[in-house]
């Protein structure tokens, strides 16, 4: 072959060359990228990732979940969160990524009996729980208000911010006695019925007089038919010489 004629050959070939790609950065390559319109990013948060797929496909979106986190009123499976956020400008054909709920944490239900109230709110509220009612019940033989039951019961497994409810004991109100008479009773006496009674007989104090014989009661501290309980204190005055 003659070198000239080889110089065009190769000079058309080159030119072919050329048209291809000019063809492919012009042409092809723009209806590709362009293929897939751009979209407004729709606000999937709040829907199971089956309602938000539904949502997604239509706007040629994929969506892959990335990860979960716990929350305390979102149930399992729903979304929290995703990226790019509601609103953003997409192009169809990504993927949209999800983060879901695995639901309220869990947690054993503390145990709260035997504690005051005031403790067992306190111990409530460290464990991320909640005071629910709260049941008041008088027990004879009870000293000071402490949980008595609680429901649900300790050790439990429930979700983090769950509601307790409690039953409280308090002491039962004492017996109201009615005050007997004691003036003109001889002390010994007094002090015998006094005792029976179950009331606190505070110091015995005396005054001079020439009505009664000595140790003879001449007042009392409630006076005779005052309503009152057992370890309350009663003051006697007697009669000296």
């Amino acid at each position: 072959m003659k070198l000239w004629k080889f110089l065009l050959l190769l000079l058309a070939m080159a030119l072919t060359g050329g048209a291809a790609v000019m063809t492919v950065n012009f042409l092809v390559l723009p209806a590709i990228i362009h293929h897939n319109e751009v979209v407004v990013m729709p606000d999937v948060r709040g829907l199971s990732v089956g309602q938000a797929q539904q949502r997604l496909q239509v706007l040629y979106l994929d969506l892959a979940v990335a990860r979960q986190r716990p929350h305390p009123t979102i149930p399992a499976g729903m979304i929290l969160d995703q990226l790019p956020a509601p609103a953003a400008r997409v192009r169809g054909g990504r993927t949209i990524v999800l983060v879901t709920s695995s639901g309220p944490p869990a947690g054993a239900l503390p145990r709260l009996a035997g504690l005051s109230l005031r403790q067992a709110e306190i111990t409530l509220q460290r464990e991320n729980y909640r005071l629910g009612r709260v049941l008041r019940v008088r027990r004879s033989g009870v000293t000071e208000t402490v949980v008595a039951y609680q429901d649900p019961e300790a050790g439990t497994e429930t979700y983090k911010g769950a509601t307790v409810d409690l039953v409280v004991a308090e002491p039962a109100p004492a017996r109201l006695l009615r005050m007997p008479d004691l003036v003109g009773a001889p002390l010994y006496r007094a002090r015998q019925a006094v005792a029976a009674a179950g009331f606190v007989l505070g110091p015995v104090q005396y005054q001079r007089t020439g009505k009664v014989p000595p140790n003879t009661v001449v007042r009392q501290e409630p006076p005779a038919g005052t309503r009152i309980a057992k370890g309350d204190r009663l003051e006697l005055v007697a009669s000296s010489r």
